[in-house]
């Protein structure tokens, strides 16, 4: 069992809560957020306090972190905290629902957040700081590469590779040996059948193709076009 501090006070942070004390043998005891958002002392019954001073109450000796934010910026964001508590010297929990069907043991990095009613087949590997929500199918010999996000009812086939920084979405399903390259965003509903190009957004279609870059997509979530 491991002392949790969980970073941040959103839907995220709630949720991951919820699934470690309800489905784990790790206990939550605090929760971080940077100073400047720091306008509460408790939440769900436990303390807040700012990530800069983290380490003076919560050593990194004794408690391990885990960061459950969001896809933003193609879990660019998620990347840089998890990034701030691995230089504090912290280790990175994981979250693997005890509901998940796997083919064998799983190989599965620091910080990921693997929900329940999953089916994982024989030797798929699973990188660092990557989420994968409910009810998806992932098949044998897959790679699921760092800072990824895996939405619900995706269908992942064999010899598949997810590369760095890449979404994807409700529904979208991935044919046998495709890589899915670096920073894409996959659309719901997509199937890709090809393997893609670097930094693009795939929207849906019968076979999805490119429709912009990446990083114009994630310039227009921020409100920056």
């Amino acid at each position: 069992m491991a002392k949790l501090v969980l970073f941040g006070t959103g839907r995220g942070a709630a949720v991951a809560h919820r699934y470690f004390a309800k489905d784990s043998e790790h206990q939550v005891c605090a929760f971080a957020v940077e100073k400047e958002y720091l306008s509460a002392a408790e939440f769900r019954d436990l303390p807040v306090v700012a990530f800069e001073t983290v380490e003076a109450k919560y050593s990194p000796d004794h408690y391990q972190f885990f960061v459950p934010l969001g896809s933003q910026e193609l879990n660019k964001l998620r990347a840089r905290k998890y990034d701030a508590c691995k230089a504090k010297g912290y280790r990175l929990a994981s979250y693997v629902n005890s509901s998940i069907f796997a083919g064998d043991e799983l190989s599965v990095g620091e910080n990921c957040f693997i929900l329940e009613n999953n089916s994982i087949n024989f030797d798929v590997t699973i990188g660092n700081n990557v989420t994968i929500w409910s009810s998806n199918q992932i098949g044998d010999r897959s790679t699921i590469s760092d800072h990824c996000w895996i939405t619900s009812n995706v269908c992942i086939a064999g010899d598949v590779k997810v590369m760095p920084f890449s979404f994807l979405g409700i529904n979208a399903s991935i044919s046998n040996n495709v890589i899915i390259a670096e920073e894409n965003f996959i659309g719901a509903n997509s199937l890709i059948t090809k393997s893609t190009a670097a930094k693009e957004v795939y929207l849906t279609g019968a076979t999805a193709k490119a429709a912009f870059p990446s990083d114009k997509f994630v310039a227009m979530l921020k409100g920056v076009l």
